[in-house]
């Protein structure tokens, strides 16, 4: 709908793209805010977060080349993008979103020479002349509960490789191989080993699941292959495992200096209640930790537990307005418990700000708020492609191909394609690519249309204050506000 950003899963329509900066004071100096968290915030997140994303070192990548057999795959793209079928497509995309898959690492003929005709490295040969192809497996939900973030990678990746594709000075083309796991754990395993099976296969775009689980992660780290996921907020995967692995986005925990730039700069607060609903302890207690050791500066920081079941919701809400709070933090991931949050607050009249992260925005949220949801602002980890400029020229193709805009996750899924390409072009495996890009992933920067996907050299995760955006609810929809540390309040309250 015109001017919403959905819940995870929805389809996001064109929205405003903030100004960079704060509010000015007279003079053109900034306005000195009541609230400022430490600089090293964002490495505080990284640290306390050390346990879902840490990695061992990378192996070491061997110098030289050596082409494997010159035995040949048949293509594995399962009617998606498949190659060698009629004339090379023209390029769908322009612009900025043209560099999403530049490569790096030598030129095309460089890469042929050093691999030969007829060689294979964790792909196929095009034929005579024709550069190999890759295949990226697409883990997806396509058939069951996470359907509408399936299908959003699919067509996010389906650009992406039909992007890179039509380049004409590519080293290499993609495939696509799409596997369905129907949202089923088992079903989900079986599709791991199949794709791990496929020597043409040198990395996989997914799980598109909400929860990243450790088996999965080790079934395509027993079979070495890159495992780059893109939505997932939580993660079951223990420290020291998943050397292959990649997250491309901050997972729910991480969010939280988002919400603490709002209530700093977008709209400062001076009493702040923070409500940890013990409904969702793992989360609850990420949000408010962090709040509690950010040290706020003349901020007091009030707090009153949300009970599990139904009672509670008022207390909060004559505690947030009793307490003259300006401010209120829904610590916590149940949508449909945000929702009844905001209809208590509401009923009791409270109008200060009121901010939530993760999966609390949820079209639980939305449909049982109704219209207290208005003013609430969530950090996630996903932006509306159609409120940024760098994504103008993949909105259009999306619409132009898909008849309709980007879903959520589409653009994410996109630039997650663009830095495999990146890494297959610079990994020097022997034998075979697929073994090398694990490594390689988490030392490449990967410009892409929604974010820059860059990562901490020591701790091999994605950089915190890159990926965190904030969006607003306006006349029941979500309204994308733009990047956290861009996001400034207009003289008219929009918070754009």
């Amino acid at each position: 709908a015109p001017g919403g950003t959905p819940a995870p899963g929805g389809t996001p329509a064109p929205g405003g793209t903030p100004a960079p900066g704060g509010t000015p004071a007279p003079g053109g100096t900034p306005a000195p805010t009541p609230w400022q968290p430490p600089a090293g915030l964002s490495a505080l997140i990284a640290e306390r977060s050390a346990a879902a994303l840490a990695l061992p070192d990378p192996e070491p990548l061997p110098t030289t080349l050596t082409p494997a057999g010159d035995e040949s795959a048949g293509d594995q793209a399962s009617g998606d993008e498949a190659v060698g079928r009629g004339p090379t497509r023209r390029r769908v995309l322009t612009g900025a979103a043209a560099g999403a898959v530049l490569l790096v690492g030598g030129s095309a003929a460089g890469w042929n020479a050093l691999w030969g005709r007829g060689g294979r490295a964790g792909g196929s040969s095009g034929g005579s002349g024709e550069p190999h192809t890759y295949t990226i497996g697409l883990h997806a939900d396509l058939g069951g509960p996470g359907r509408a973030t399936g299908l959003a990678h699919q067509r996010g990746a389906q650009l992406a490789v039909a992007d890179h594709n039509s380049r004409k000075d590519k080293a290499f083309r993609l495939a696509l191989r799409t596997e369905d796991d129907a949202g089923d754990p088992a079903a989900a395993l079986r599709v791991a080993g199949r794709l791990a099976a496929d020597p043409t296969v040198v990395a996989v775009l997914g799980p598109t699941g909400a929860v990243l689980r450790a088996d999965l992660v080790q079934r395509y780290g027993e079979a070495r292959l890159a495992t780059v996921v893109v939505a997932a907020g939580s993660s079951t995967v223990e420290s020291g495992t998943g050397l292959h692995l990649c997250l491309t986005r901050p997972l729910d925990r991480m969010l939280t200096p988002g919400l603490i730039s709002y209530l700093t700069r977008t709209s400062p607060a001076t009493r702040v209640l923070l409500v940890e609903d013990a409904a969702d302890p793992g989360l609850a207690g990420e949000i408010g930790s962090t709040f509690r050791e950010a040290a706020p500066t003349g901020v007091t920081l009030l707090e009153h537990p949300l009970a599990r079941g139904d009672a509670g919701f008022g207390a909060v809400a004559r505690k947030a307005v009793s307490s003259g709070a300006d401010a209120v933090v829904h610590a916590g991931g149940d949508a449909s418990r945000a929702g009844r949050l905001a209809t208590a607050l509401a009923a009791e009249g409270f109008t200060g700000a009121r901010v939530a992260a993760g999966p609390a925005l949820g079209p639980a949220f939305l449909d049982g708020a109704g219209a207290a949801a208005d003013g609430w602002v969530f950090a996630e980890a996903y932006a509306d492609p159609a409120a940024l400029p760098a994504a103008r020229a993949f909105t259009a193709a999306h619409r132009k191909r898909f008849g309709a805009p980007p879903a959520t996750w589409a653009a994410e899924a996109y630039d997650a394609v663009g830095l495999i390409a990146r890494a297959a072009g610079t990994t020097s495996a022997s034998g075979e690519v697929r073994s090398g890009i694990g490594g390689r992933l988490v030392r490449t920067e990967h410009r892409g249309i929604v974010r820059t996907l860059a990562f901490d050299a020591s701790t091999r995760q994605v950089r915190i204050p890159d990926g965190i955006f904030l969006h607003r609810i306006e006349q029941g929809r979500p309204r994308f506000l733009g990047p956290y540390g861009e996001v400034r309040e207009a003289s008219d309250g929009s918070g754009r």
